[in-house]
């Protein structure tokens, strides 16, 4: 499947703003269980669950540059 520009900047975008979505549903999930308090390891739900937040956000700003480079670029 061939791609133009326009469309990759696109496909970029939106795969930008996914990562971001899933990095605040999760940060929201993480407060969620932490408040809850079952049977969770607040330490390592706070470490782990900040390490993926981080991750993903890192991911879906790096995608969301990437997209406007390349609109930049086909300009």
């Amino acid at each position: 499947m061939k791609l133009n520009i326009e469309q990759k900047t696109t496909l970029w975008s939106e795969g930008g703003k996914f990562c971001l979505d899933l990095a605040k549903l999760i940060f929201g999930g993480i407060i969620l269980a932490s408040i809850m308090k079952k049977d969770i390891d607040t330490e390592k739900l706070l470490v782990f669950g900040a390490l993926i937040t981080m991750f993903l956000a890192v991911c879906g700003f790096f995608l969301i540059l990437m997209s406007k480079d390349k609109n930049k670029k086909g300009k």
